[in-house]
């Protein structure tokens, strides 16, 4: 991975914050390659540029929306690989399994899959790419690795270093000049010391060191930071000693041995505390922050006060990166720069007491958040979970190998309750399945509320024989004087299978049993806030709608006054149920569209796909089939996608019920004609359908418009597309959904009738 890229959005390439050099040679080989061959893997050292030039590479091979990029990093151990392709991808995870929910995905569209970084985890990778590549037929794999996938269908492009000049001699006729390790030396020095040129004797040194470093981008660029201090002559000087000392006592590479003296050197112009940081930073996956560079390397060795300044000093001889995810700070090293670190932190004797230190922030980071997730800073969480998953994958790889049932029960309990909110059902199970994999159940209070919250996971995969065995082990375990929060889950987990096998009333007495249990074990839990609105449509499915109604008025106002937007999204759903049953659905499709708005915010497609149906079924009942089938359409693709299902056969006939009218009302062809439509359509545009304001942005717009054809926020965001910001960016500087801030834009252009963004900017010049 190059030093220069910085900037990174999950499945999007990530951005090129320096200038590209060199390497056209091999630019127009990949191009050639891709063109014939569906896998081309880029192989070559750390630090010879695979990365960056992959991105080049994919940047020139498709268009923005059919390339994505996954940073294999993330993936700490092999039954994540499918999850972080997903994750690149935008799938979301709520029961499905990762590998069927990507191979549905690609299979319908064209488009280039970049693997970065294959060697972390190369035989899932491998297997991976293999099995997408013959389910997809129209997508091509470009992958970067030290080493190849080796699999059928292969083409292997070796990275070369950079051509550097024979000091002395004259470049060869029709040589580019600006494509080699000197142009990258002198691009790199003038980014540090603007204005900076090789001038007389200099010229010869750089070649010189350039050819010292055997054209290896990432050794040039370390010993490019160092002209700031240093002359080209004085750095070679002191690497050529550097150099020498390594090749004497190595039998690796030689190039390996070169980009190891560079690191080395680099090494040793830090300060003894920048080195200590350098080393104790490498137990840290991906980006992180200053704070938890702070908490988890600072100690009275190194007090947290001088962290910012070491930091700094890392970032100036580019060690640290500086990137910036959801308009916020934060840091990085190359893995190559990482794994050296690691060796240091082992030879210091602190890679154990480093790793223990990262697990204790995050644990009691993830308990603090679990302990405030069902109230008003649950948005906060789950933006910060969404920020630090690689750091939290990591720590939990390690925990389960190494530390004691006690707290590592308590972060996956935490972790698993907001990887829930976050529609990552799948990714909560596969924690709790490793865990139970790989240690016998306990009687402790912590085992007996996992093996609860495992049962109800289960549930919602349908796994029904699954969760009656966990809620089997959980009753046995639990005391019946002892904390009775994980016997609450284990009925909530009955309630449903009873639910999802057709016997409302058995589910109704098991759900109000494990609501009794969890107000009393687990007040304020954010889960728990689930239970009655299941219960709700147990209710409603016995004909009791009242009950389904109190239900849901008593957990709108509950959910609303602590903060709990998930659990607020599902009582209105659940409201706009009861609504519709008594006969009021102009009133019910009001309390659905919030919900709707809410759950497609969270991107919560079980939760989105609920509140697609009730809504369905309102427009249904308001006279307005066509819509209704649309939505109907659109809510069995959000069903698909999730993989995921809460209420079982009745609750289908209830709205089978409405689905068979809207059916005979318009005609079989009709009717599958405009649910076809709705299953095709992107979210945004189901949204939009969903709310009404789809059908509002087409109506006629009255010639002239001012300033006040757009509401508050979006004349807010038609100032920020008229500045150049891209949606991510948008969403990033409000601090809001990126998907809202497509939907924005969206409606901006219908409301204006443009057609591009330059037709926002320039209405939005005329209006200031």
């Amino acid at each position: 991975m190059s030093l220069s890229t910085l900037h990174h959005r999950p499945g999007r390439l990530p951005a090129e914050m320096t200038s590209f050099v060199g390497r056209r040679e091999e630019l127009a080989e990949i191009d050639r390659l891709l063109g014939r061959c569906r896998l081309v893997t880029l192989t070559g050292p750390g630090g010879v540029g695979k990365t960056r030039l992959a991105i080049r590479a994919a940047r020139a091979a498709g268009p923005p929306d059919g390339v994505w990029f996954v940073d294999l990093t993330a993936a700490p151990e092999p039954g994540l690989v499918a999850r972080v392709v997903a994750d690149a991808l935008g799938l979301p995870d709520q029961g499905a399994e990762p590998l069927d929910a990507t191979i549905e995905f690609l299979a319908r569209r064209p488009g280039l899959l970049v693997f970065d970084t294959c060697e972390h985890q190369i035989d899932p990778c491998a297997m991976l790419a293999e099995t997408i590549l013959s389910a997809a037929p129209d997508l091509r794999v470009l992958a970067t690795s030290r080493q190849p996938l080796d699999i059928a269908g292969e083409h292997t492009l070796v990275v070369a270093p950079l051509p550097s000049p024979v000091p002395g001699e004259e470049a060869a006729p029709g040589a580019d000049a600006g494509a080699g390790a000197v142009a990258l030396f002198t691009d790199r020095a003038s980014a540090v010391v603007p204005g900076w040129t090789a001038v007389g004797d200099e010229r010869e040194a750089v070649a010189l060191l350039c050819r010292r470093l055997d054209g290896i981008p990432l050794a040039i660029e370390l010993a490019a930071v160092q002209v700031r201090a240093l002359s080209p002559r004085q750095i070679l000087e002191r690497l050529d000693s550097r150099a020498l000392e390594v090749r004497g006592r190595r039998t690796s590479l030689q190039r390996h041995q070169t980009l190891r003296s560079a690191i080395d050197w680099s090494h040793e112009l830090c300060s003894p505390d920048e080195r200590l940081l350098w080393a104790r930073l490498s137990v840290l996956a991906a980006d992180f922050d200053l704070e938890t560079a702070e908490h988890v390397c600072g100690d009275e060795r190194l007090p947290a006060v001088a962290v910012f300044d070491l930091v700094s000093g890392l970032l100036a001889k580019s060690i640290v990166q500086r990137v910036e995810r959801d308009g916020r700070v934060r840091y990085r090293m190359l893995d190559t720069l990482r794994e050296y670190g690691a060796e240091r932190l082992e030879e210091l004797g602190e890679s154990e007491r480093m790793r223990v230190r990262a697990f204790d922030w995050f644990g009691e980071t993830l308990r603090r958040a679990g302990d405030e997730l069902g109230g008003p800073r649950q948005r906060h969480w789950l933006e910060w979970h969404a920020r630090e998953e690689s750091a939290i994958r990591s720590v939990h790889e390690w925990g389960l190998r190494t530390l004691p049932d006690g707290p590592l029960l308590a972060s996956l309990i935490a972790n698993g309750r907001l990887l829930c909110l976050r529609g990552r059902i799948g990714e909560a199970r596969h924690w709790v399945r490793r865990m139970l994999d790989a240690r016998p159940i306990g009687d402790t209070a912590a085992w007996v509320e996992a093996g609860g919250l495992a049962a109800l996971l289960a549930v919602f995969q349908r796994d029904l024989p699954g969760a009656r065995e966990l809620a089997a082990v959980v009753e046995e375990r639990t005391p019946p004087d002892g904390d009775l929060g994980g016997l609450g889950y284990a009925r909530a987990a009955e309630g449903c299978v009873a639910l999802q096998e057709g016997d409302p009333t058995r589910g109704c007495a098991l759900l109000a049993e494990a609501e009794r249990l969890l107000a009393e074990a687990r007040p304020g839990e954010v889960i728990a806030s689930i239970v009655p609105l299941l219960a709700g449509v147990a209710h409603a499915a016995l004909g009791e709608v009242d009950a389904t109604r109190d239900i849901a008025v008593r957990m709108k106002a509950e959910t609303e006054r602590n903060g709990n937007v998930w659990g607020h999204a599902y009582a209105r759903a659940l409201h706009c149920l009861a609504l519709l049953l008594l006969g009021s659905p102009a009133e019910g499709l009001t309390a659905g569209r919030d919900g709707l708005r809410t759950m497609a915010e969270i991107d919560n497609r079980l939760g989105l796909a609920l509140c697609l149906e009730v809504v369905a079924s309102c427009l249904a009942s308001t006279e307005e089939p066509k819509g209704a089938a649309v939505l109907f359409g659109a809510a069995r693709r959000q069903y698909e996608d999730s993989g995921a299902v809460l209420f079982g056969p009745t609750y289908t006939a209830l709205v089978g019920v409405v689905k068979d009218g809207v059916r005979a009302e318009l005609g079989d062809e009709a009717y599958h004609a405009a649910a076809d439509e709705g299953g095709r359509m992107d979210l945004d545009t189901v949204v939009a359908e969903a709310t009404g304001e789809r059908r509002a942005a087409s109506a006629d717009v009255p010639a002239a418009r001012s300033r006040s054809t757009l509401s508050p926020r979006e004349w807010e965001i038609a100032e920020l597309v008229a500045q150049g910001l891209t949606n991510r960016e948008i969403a990033d500087r409000l601090v809001i959904a990126k998907r809202t801030a497509d939907s924005h834009v969206e409606h901006i252009l219908a409301k204006l009738s443009a057609s591009s963004r330059a037709e926002i900017a320039a209405w939005y010049t005329r209006n200031t």
